[in-house]
């Protein structure tokens, strides 16, 4: 596991040890990239988003032909953070928070400004090696799940109240 760090020589060095080990792992040079760059996107979002970056972290575990990696934090969530936004204001429920960040467009900042734009794509881009994406804050989570070479199928519901933001995804090939 490894806590965020405003030191960029931390995040190199597990970007790095990612692609070393995913590779080693059975995954192509590309999908290793995917990793990272997904990984970049959900620590890019707990620094700008969270409120409380100090308490974000990283885990991955790499086996043959299987990586899974999570990264969370401690943070305001994803309703508090979209509620941020005027045109979220008066959002209340967590389960269609996440739902609409996990949309092209979506963020806590005005539309104008550019924002909300990682996810969809970062995630496309795993869609064929995914086997599962969870998306937890608040009191609901968010799953994606794919059997053998089926369509993913998705849900959301509702769970305990977790502080914070927290993803979990694992890849096989």
């Amino acid at each position: 596991m490894t806590a965020l760090s405003a030191s960029s020589t931390v995040w190199i060095d597990a970007a790095n040890r990612i692609k070393r080990l995913s590779v080693a792992a059975g995954f192509s040079v590309d999908h290793s990239g995917k990793f990272v760059a997904a990984l970049s996107e959900l620590i890019g979002n707990i620094i700008d988003h969270s409120q409380r970056p100090e308490t974000g972290y990283i885990a991955f575990h790499i086996e043959p032909r299987r990586l899974e990696l999570i990264v969370a934090d401690r943070g305001v969530g994803i309703l508090t953070s979209l509620n941020s936004n005027p045109e979220y204001a008066k959002l209340s429920d967590h389960g269609r928070a996440i739902e609409l960040a996990l949309s092209e467009g979506i963020s806590r900042y005005p539309k104008e400004d550019g924002h909300g734009f990682g996810f969809r794509p970062l995630f496309v881009g795993l869609a064929n090696i995914a086997r599962s994406l969870r998306f937890r804050s608040g009191d609901h989570c968010r799953e994606v799940a794919r059997d053998s070479d089926g369509p993913p199928l998705s849900r959301t519901y509702e769970l305990a109240v977790l502080d914070g933001f927290f993803c979990a995804v694992t890849c096989e090939v």
